[in-house]
Order: C-alpha cells, then sequence, then structure tokens
C-alpha cells in the first residue's frame, strides 16, 4: 500500500505538495496503489513516484511532471493528461479508454490505441473490453475486413475518375459502357454528372469502412495484430514509419482521396468563371443536358469534397502505430510456450498408454 505520510502530503494540496518536492528532492514518494479517483492533480510534481496499481481514473493530471514514474498496472481511465510531461514513465499493463484525454503530451508517442513511452519500451492501451454498446473489440480479422471492402469500393470510384481521366486528354464524342442487357453510350457530361453520383455513394461507403476499421483498430494490443493491419496494403491506412515516406505517402493520399476533383472540369465554363461573367455561367448549367444541373451539381460537389476530407483525416488516423506493450507480450509469448509444453506432455503420456493397452492387447493374443 502507498506510505501513509506521502499520501497524506499530496491531499493537503498541489502548491504544500510541490514546495515539499523542491525541500525533499532525494526523497522518492510511494503512492502505489492509493485510491487517487478524481483527484486533481493538476501540474503536481510527480517525477520519479511510484504510482504503481494506483486508481487514477478521472484524475486531472494535466500540466503535471510525470518524468521517470512509476505507472505499472495504474489505472489511467478517463485521466486528463493534457500537456502531462511523461518522459521515461512506465506504462506497462496500465489502461485507458476512449475517455482519456492525452492532447499535447510531451516524453511518448501517440499511437492509435494509446501511449508509448519509448525509454521504457512500454505503453499504455485502451481496454480490452469496450462499451457494451459499441460493437468494437479487439478483433483484427474483423478490421482486415473492414479495410478489404474499403479498399474494393475506393478502387471502383478511382477506376470511374480515370474513365472521366480519358475524356479529358483523348476527347472522344461518346464512350460505351456495358451492361447487363446490353451497352450505353455516353457524351462527357453526361458520364460526368454520373459518375459524380456513384463515386459520391462509393465513397460514403468507403468513409464508413475506413471509419469502422480505425475504430476497430483502437482495441487491438498484440504484436500480430499490430504487424497485419499497419501493414495492410493500402496505401491509405498503411503505417509509414520514416519521415521521408511519410510525406511521399501524404502527397499520394492526398491525389488518391481527392480524385473527384477531376469532375469539375466537365461542369465549370472556365472561361466565364475567370472573368466573372456569373449570369452566362448560370445560364449555362441551365442549358445542360443533366437535369437540374444548376442544384443537383453544387450539392454533389459539397458532399463530395466533405468525404473526401473526412477519408482523409481517417487515413491520418492511420500515420499513428498501432502500439503493443512488450511486457504483456513477453509474458503472452511465455504463456504460450508453457502451453505447448504441457500439449507436448500430454501428448507424450497420451502414446505411452496407446502403447500399453497395444502390448496388453497382443499379450492376451
Amino acid at each position: 500500500m502507498a506510505d501513509t505520510e506521502h499520501l497524506k502530503l499530496l491531499k493537503e494540496g498541489i502548491e504544500a505538495w510541490n514546495n515539499w518536492r523542491l525541500a525533499h528532492p532525494e526523497i522518492c514518494p510511494d503512492l502505489h496503489e492509493a485510491s487517487l479517483m478524481s483527484v486533481n492533480l493538476r501540474n503536481a510534481n510527480l517525477a520519479a513516484v511510484d504510482l504503481s496499481g494506483a486508481n487514477l481514473s478521472k484524475a486531472n493530471l494535466s500540466g503535471a511532471n510525470l518524468t521517470e514514474a512509476n505507472l505499472r498496472s495504474a489505472d489511467l481511465r478517463g485521466a486528463d493528461l493534457i500537456r502531462a510531461n511523461l518522459t521515461g514513465v512506465n506504462f506497462s499493463k496500465s489502461t485507458i479508454d476512449i475517455f482519456t484525454i492525452y492532447r499535447d503530451v510531451k516524453g511518448c508517442d501517440i499511437g492509435v490505441n494509446g501511449l508509448y513511452s519509448p525509454l521504457t519500451d512500454s505503453a499504455a492501451l485502451l481496454t480490452i473490453d469496450p462499451p457494451g454498446n459499441s460493437m468494437q473489440g479487439a478483433n483484427a480479422d474483423a478490421v482486415i475486413e473492414s479495410l478489404r471492402h474499403a479498399r474494393k469500393l475506393h478502387t471502383f470510384s478511382l477506376l470511374l475518375a480515370g474513365i472521366a481521366l480519358l475524356f479529358i486528354v483523348i476527347k472522344p464524342k461518346t464512350i460505351t459502357l456495358p451492361y447487363l442487357a446490353g451497352s450505353f453510350k455516353f457524351d462527357d457530361i453526361s458520364y460526368a454528372f454520373l459518375a459524380m453520383i456513384l463515386s459520391t455513394v462509393l465513397l460514403s461507403q468507403v468513409a464508413s469502412f475506413i471509419d469502422s476499421a480505425l475504430q476497430g483498430a483502437r482495441y487491438l494490443n498484440d504484436r500480430r495484430s499490430a504487424m497485419l493491419v499497419g501493414h495492410f496494403p493500402w496505401l491509405l491506412s498503411k503505417y509509414e514509419s520514416e519521415e521521408a515516406n511519410r510525406r511521399q505517402s501524404k502527397i499520394m493520399r492526398f491525389f488518391l482521396v481527392f480524385h473527384p476533383v477531376v469532375y469539375l472540369y466537365f461542369f465549370l465554363k472556365w472561361d466565364l468563371l475567370f472573368s466573372g461573367n456569373w449570369q452566362e455561367l448560370m445560364q449555362h448549367y441551365q442549358e445542360m443536358p443533366v437535369i437540374f444541373a444548376e442544384y443537383l451539381l453544387p450539392v454533389f460537389y459539397v458532399v463530395l469534397f466533405k468525404l473526401c476530407i473526412h477519408i482523409f483525416r481517417l487515413s491520418e488516423g492511420f500515420q499513428k502505430p498501432i502500439l503493443f506493450d512488450t511486457e504483456t507480450e513477453r509474458g503472452r509469448h511465455t504463456d504460450m510456450e508453457r502451453l505447448a509444453e504441457a500439449v507436448e506432455k500430454q501428448a507424450s503420456r497420451t502414446a505411452e498408454l496407446v502403447e500399453l493397452m497395444l502390448k496388453n492387447i497382443f499379450k492376451k493374443v
């Protein structure tokens, strides 16, 4: 249990605590397994403090100095860690949740599913069991399946934009597209309008699937899951650790996400737009061979642009690493080795039993 004197000093107030720490820098306070739920520890000097197993749920730790503190197995669910100094913190087996705030923290890396301290090679991960109404959980296969669906739909949207690009480059009068009962002929404007509608539907589904994948990835907590999801072969979700690759990836993701911009070419009268002749521009829209062009086009453009921004932000979410706690992972491997050893022993005993039974049978014969 925590040292009662240290706990009493802390509860006297942050000012008194910080003054005591300054006066006694040689003392490393012992607050392990202390109950500090919802306690205000804003700007507290908690450097090198033993907080292992402490209940810090909903505690206000904003601006606190937690340098080299021991937070092993601590409960940080709902805690406020804004601008806290977490350099050298031992996070091993500690837990956070979706209500934990860790914006602008110092000395550690923020991942998709928690916080990682590089100096101690430990991580504070989201609780394995999410809220009962979230329909989420630690399932890498479900995350991969969502990413597969998103990639397939996004590829089809890219194909539609690629055909539109052919209209711009080759400039054919019409293009023929097959369907179940035959084929349709489209001019450039009709095709662009249809492709824009289809892209809106497809990208809304892409956003839904990639958002589901990102939410599911927050509950992953082992090395295998981190490797599977982090290196899934799709540029919008693939994690890049190298800075040069991250810049290149961001540029490529930008072009891949905002591909519907190509449809603007077909509907804008560029000379009228640059000259500022809005009256003739509106007349141009009204005379288009597309129904309600002057009303539908702006709506679809706004929806498409918002979808593209949303998808790009989701893809940025995957540029954080999926973390796992090294100590927990080692324990998991040890448990697997023990299980394998037990199975091997059981198999050996079963083989011996079978051999004895066969000997008895042969003796009787």
